[in-house]
């Protein structure tokens, strides 16, 4: 399965395949492209991370997550449900263990921590497991402004 996304800043049409690792680069000019708008969670790498979250034209939702973490993995399955019922935002994960720049980037000193960037800017952030009710609650007022 694959998306067609438009590149921002050449305008090329470009075929990205669904699930992929990463961030797509655009088949002309080379450049980062936008994550597809699927309801599908990302895997983020520090290559394309900043990229990502700036180029998106939706806010972009990161868990900092690590697989020794119990929380973490009862998070992964709300954030998929949540993911799922929302077309307004992307959602995407950051494994701390694998890339402990970013973890140290963005001052995660404890997992799961939930990052909320528009535009490029983290607006809001929590930390430790929350259901879906609570990540409606907690991103909604960032989530509904146009």
């Amino acid at each position: 399965m694959s998306d067609i996304v438009t590149c921002p800043l050449c305008g090329a049409k470009n075929r990205v395949r669904t699930g992929m690792r990463g961030v797509p680069l655009c088949g002309r000019c080379k450049k980062p492209l936008p994550l597809p708008g699927d309801a599908g969670v990302r895997v983020l790498t520090t290559d394309g991370f900043e990229s990502a979250i700036a180029l998106n034209p939706k806010p972009v939702l990161v868990d900092f997550w690590a697989s020794w973490c119990q929380p973490c993995r009862v998070m992964a399955g709300n954030l998929e449900r949540f993911a799922a019922k929302r077309d307004d935002v992307t959602v995407a994960k950051v494994d701390i263990d694998a890339e402990p720049g970013l973890a140290s980037q963005y001052q995660i000193f404890g997992v799961p921590t939930l990052v909320l960037f528009v535009k490029g800017r983290e607006v809001h952030r929590v930390s430790g497991a929350v259901g879906e009710t609570q990540l409606q609650k907690e991103f909604s007022p960032w989530l509904e402004k146009k």
